[in-house]
């Protein structure tokens, strides 16, 4: 369920929105920013709505603070803190699209512009690093510890089902 900050990748070529803004080629870098903040809010919609339920309304006794699963609280205070993440995440990238936005319509950009734009996109790069080692060290591997077989494939399936539903302008 990781998505790829820093790369996206055509042909033989790798690209970022940070590395294009710093060229600068605005068109690229926004169309980029448009396919990340996509990305983003369709993995975090499939955590919202069946990775952290299912982990918050699991029952407590199962959280045994045993070898690396959490306890309850701890658990609790996590998916706090993740959910937290993803709110910021949807902030700060909507007004980076907007602030992107105008830079593209109004070219040639400004360097002042250009450069909050990569700095912003600096700030949200590094907490999305943390947010995923989180995520992936502990959040995601709770479901096996806790939940029999059956649940974690149901699990697995509803997230799988969500993170294909890109919006259509994205579709190929």
């Amino acid at each position: 369920m990781c998505l790829c900050w820093k790369t996206t990748t055509s042909r033989s070529r790798t690209y970022s929105p940070n590395s294009e803004l710093a060229k600068p080629n605005i068109s690229l870098a926004f169309d980029l920013l448009d396919l990340f903040w996509a990305r983003l809010a369709v993995h975090i919609r499939a955590e919202n709505l069946h990775l952290f339920p299912a982990i918050a309304n699991a029952p407590a006794s199962l959280f045994t603070g045993k070898g690396s699963l959490s306890t309850s609280e701890e658990a609790h205070d996590l998916l706090l803190r993740l959910r937290s993440d993803h709110d910021f995440f949807m902030k700060e990238l909507a007004q980076t699209i907007k602030v992107m936005r105008e830079i593209a319509d109004n070219q040639p950009a400004g360097a002042k512009d250009v450069e909050d734009g990569r700095q912003r996109l600096i700030i949200i790069g590094k907490r999305l690093e943390i947010h995923n080692r989180l995520e992936e060290k502990r959040a995601y591997t709770w479901p096996v510890m806790i939940f029999d077989e059956p649940t974690v494939a149901r699990l697995h399936e509803r997230l799988r089902h969500e993170l294909k539903n890109l919006p259509p302008r994205f579709a190929q």
